[in-house]
C-alpha cells in the first residue's frame, strides 16, 4: 500500500452526527450526566443522543443510539429506507483500497506503558446482571501473514486497567487467526478501533471472503479510500478519524477466562463465556473525543440487518435466481431470519431456500413470489397459509453452524471454545409447481376502478 494522502475526504463519525442532527434525529443533552445513568438515560431518549459532559470525566463527549432504527441507517448511507439493503450491496460491488496519512486525529493524545489505564475511558456498565463494563462499538484489526488483515467487531469486558476480556467464540476469521498463533504460543497483535462512521462498523460486521481487507468494502461505500494511521506499539493500521484506539496482543491462553454475561443483541442477558483475554499496551484517542455507547440490542440488530440483506441478495444471485426483495426482520435481530421475494422459475423455490440456508447464521429461511408483499405480514401469513405443504415446501438441514448466544443449542454443554451447530428450516411459500396462478387471483370488487369514495362525500 502506497503511504500518500487521500485526494478525497470520507465521512467520520462526527460527520454522521451532524447529518443525524440536521434530520431532527439527535438530541443534546447540555447538563452534565452521571455515568452510571448513561445506560438509562440514552435508552429512553427516542433520538440518537450526544452527552456533551460526564461527571468525572472532563473534555470527554458521549454519543449513544446512532444506528438503533432503519431511518437513522438510512442516513448513515444517504439513501431511502427501502433501499438500504441495495445499497450495501452496490458498495460491496466498488472496493476501495485504503490509503496510508501520517499524522491522524485518532492519537492527538497517546499513553503507553505504565500510563495505559482503562478506567480513564468514560468505560459504562451497559445492563443489569453484565459481568463488568463492557466497550461495544469496536472495529478490531488483525493479520495474518498469509490471509492479510482483517477488521471486525467484538466487545470487551473490562477486567483491569489495561486488560480486558473478548468475545471470541463465535467462528470467525479472527478467531482462526487466533488459533494460528495460539498453536504457536504467540499473541496475536490486534488493534481497537472506537468512535468510527457506521460504514467502518458495517464492513466490520459483514462476513466477507477471508482475504478480504474490510477497510476496501467501507471505501467502497464511502465513495472514497478510508484513511489509515500505523498504530504506535503494534504492526497494524486504524483509521486515522477514530475517536479511540486500543492497541495490544491476545493472550496466547486460549479459551480460558470467564467473559460475561452480557445484555446481548439477541435481546437476551447472555450466560458466562470462556474467552481470551486481550493486554492494552497503548491507549491514543483526540484531544476532544466522544465514546460510542453503541445501544444494545437495535444498534447491533440495525447494523446486522443490511448486512444479512445483502449477504442474501448475492447468494440468490450467485444461485441464478432473480431477488426481488429481501428482509431480516428485527425480531429476528437482523440475523436469524432471511424473508425473500422472487421471480421465480419452476424449482427456483428451493434453490433460493437452499442459497438463503448457506449463510452464516441465518436459521429460517422463506421464500416467496414477487406477488407477496413480505413487509407485510399479513401478505406473508397468507402465502405461508395457502402456498405451503409441509410434507413439500419444508427444508430441514441438521448440523449446521450455530451461534452461542441462541440458547436453544445449548451451548453452555460444549466446555470451554467448544463450537456449537444448530438445524435450519426453509420454508418454500411460492405457488407450488403444477397449480395454475387463477387459483390465487385476489377478490377484488366490481367496479372498483370505475368509482371515487372522494365523489360522494
Amino acid at each position: 500500500m502506497t503511504k500518500r494522502r487521500a485526494l478525497k475526504k470520507k465521512q467520520s463519525m462526527r460527520d454522521y452526527l451532524q447529518a443525524l442532527e440536521q434530520a431532527g434525529e439527535l438530541q443534546r443533552f447540555g447538563k452534565p450526566v452521571d455515568i452510571r445513568h448513561v445506560a438509562g438515560l440514552i435508552g429512553q431518549c427516542p433520538k440518537a443522543s450526544l452527552i456533551e459532559s460526564i461527571k468525572g470525566y472532563p473534555g470527554w463527549r458521549m454519543a449513544g443510539a446512532l444506528v438503533s432504527s432503519r431511518k437513522r441507517l438510512a442516513i448513515a448511507m444517504g439513501c431511502e429506507e427501502k433501499r438500504v439493503a441495495l445499497a450495501f450491496e452496490e458498495g460491496l460491488r466498488r472496493p476501495i483500497d485504503p490509503v496510508m496519512i501520517d499524522e491522524a486525529p485518532c492519537q492527538e493524545v497517546v499513553m503507553t506503558g505504565k500510563d495505559v489505564d482503562l478506567t480513564a475511558l468514560p468505560y459504562p456498565l451497559m445492563h443489569m446482571f453484565d459481568g463488568g463494563p463492557y466497550l461495544s462499538a469496536t472495529c478490531v484489526t488483525s493479520k495474518d501473514p498469509e490471509y492479510g488483515r482483517n477488521v471486525g467487531s467484538y466487545r470487551l469486558m473490562y477486567r483491569t486497567p489495561n486488560e480486558t476480556g473478548i468475545d471470541l467464540v463465535s467462528p470467525s476469521d479472527m478467531r482462526f487467526y487466533y488459533q494460528r498463533c495460539l498453536d504457536q504460543k504467540k499473541p496475536l497483535p490486534i488493534a481497537v478501533a472506537m468512535g468510527v462512521h457506521p460504514f467502518e462498523m458495517l464492513s466490520a460486521s459483514y462476513k466477507a471472503p477471508i482475504r478480504t481487507d474490510e477497510y476496501t468494502i467501507a471505501g467502497g461505500l464511502h465513495g472514497a479510500p478510508v484513511q489509515l494511521v500505523k498504530c504506535r506499539t503494534v504492526d497494524l493500521e486504524v483509521p486515522a478519524d477514530a475517536e479511540i484506539v486500543l492497541e495490544g496482543e491476545l493472550l496466547p491462553i486460549g479459551w480460558t477466562a470467564d467473559e460475561g454475561p452480557f445484555g446481548e443483541f439477541s435481546q437476551i442477558s447472555g450466560d458466562v463465556k470462556w474467552n481470551p483475554i486481550f493486554r492494552v499496551k497503548c491507549i491514543t484517542h483526540r484531544k476532544d473525543p466522544i465514546f460510542y455507547f453503541l445501544q444494545m440490542p437495535w444498534e447491533n440488530d440495525w447494523l446486522a440487518a443490511p448486512t444479512t440483506e445483502a449477504a442474501g441478495l448475492q447468494v440468490l444471485r450467485t444461485a441464478s435466481v432473480e431477488p426481488v426483495d429481501i428482509r431480516a426482520p428485527i425480531g429476528s435481530c437482523g440475523y436469524w431470519t432471511l424473508i425473500a421475494s422472487i421471480r421465480k422459475r419452476p424449482g427456483e423455490g428451493k434453490n433460493a431456500l437452499l442459497a438463503l440456508l448457506s449463510l452464516a447464521e441465518v436459521k429460517l429461511a422463506i421464500v416467496t413470489d414477487d406477488d407477496i408483499d413480505i413487509h407485510n405480514p399479513d401478505d406473508l401469513d397468507w402465502a405461508m397459509t395457502f402456498r405451503v405443504q409441509a410434507d413439500k415446501d419444508l427444508v430441514v438441514v441438521t448440523g449446521a453452524r450455530g451461534k452461542h448466544i441462541d440458547p436453544s443449542i445449548r451451548a453452555w454443554e460444549l466446555g470451554k471454545g467448544g463450537l456449537p451447530t444448530t438445524a435450519k428450516l426453509g420454508i418454500d411459500a411460492t405457488i407450488p409447481e403444477g397449480v395454475p396462478k387463477r387459483f390465487y387471483r385476489r377478490i377484488k370488487a366490481y367496479n372498483a376502478d370505475a368509482v371515487k369514495l372522494e365523489d360522494y362525500l
